[in-house]
């Protein structure tokens, strides 16, 4: 059974749509939790830090990880076949392409590319036509990132916004698993 990292940044909003994919990756996958500072410590209109990492304990039946130090290990001694960042937040987006290594996640990402481990990226940002979309596509056009295909889910509201489709990460992950971008990247729009 394949081995997954299962990165959470802190797109606070998209927590319940975390859950939901946690616990798919988990049906067809050995799943280890990395989560960064923010979503480790900040409770929000949403949840509690503590009700978040409770739940995704419930799901994972393991702890949770959530220091550099313990994302670090995972470079030297390859124990993953794959990262799935879910949610990926534009900060930790921009970071990952500028080579910031500041947290958990950042580090389990910097380490697993030493080893060329897939690293899929379901992004969640109001800002992704705009500020962080080069940031995106740097990443799109280097060797061992995936992305979870996205759509705008808000154009009149939130005309820069984009998140991940839920129910496309498992097929982004086998594709990953084999080197290859799931198609299509970009899904038009869809009500949520």
């Amino acid at each position: 059974m394949y081995k997954i990292g299962f990165a959470v940044t802190g797109s606070f909003c998209s927590m319940n749509d975390m859950l939901e994919v946690l616990k798919q990756v988990c049906q067809h996958y050995d799943v280890e939790v990395f989560i960064t500072p923010h979503v480790h410590q900040l409770d929000t209109r949403f949840y509690t830090h503590e009700e978040l990492e409770e739940k995704i304990k419930e799901i994972t039946h393991k702890d949770i990880h959530t220091t550099i130090q313990e994302a670090e290990v995972y470079g030297p001694k390859p124990q993953l076949d794959a990262v799935l960042v879910y949610p990926c937040d534009a900060t930790t987006l921009n970071k990952i392409d500028l080579g910031i290594n500041d947290n958990c996640v950042t580090m389990l990402v910097k380490s697993c590319l030493r080893n060329q481990i897939p690293i899929v990226l379901g992004v969640y940002s109001n800002d992704i036509l705009s500020n962080s979309g080069v940031h995106l596509f740097s990443l799109f056009n280097k060797k061992n990132f995936y992305f979870v295909p996205m759509f705008q889910d808000d154009y009149q509201r939130k005309p820069q916004s984009m998140i991940a489709a839920k129910d496309k990460v498992l097929d982004t992950l086998h594709f990953a698993l084999k080197h290859q971008q799931n198609q299509p990247f970009l899904l038009g729009y869809r009500k949520i």
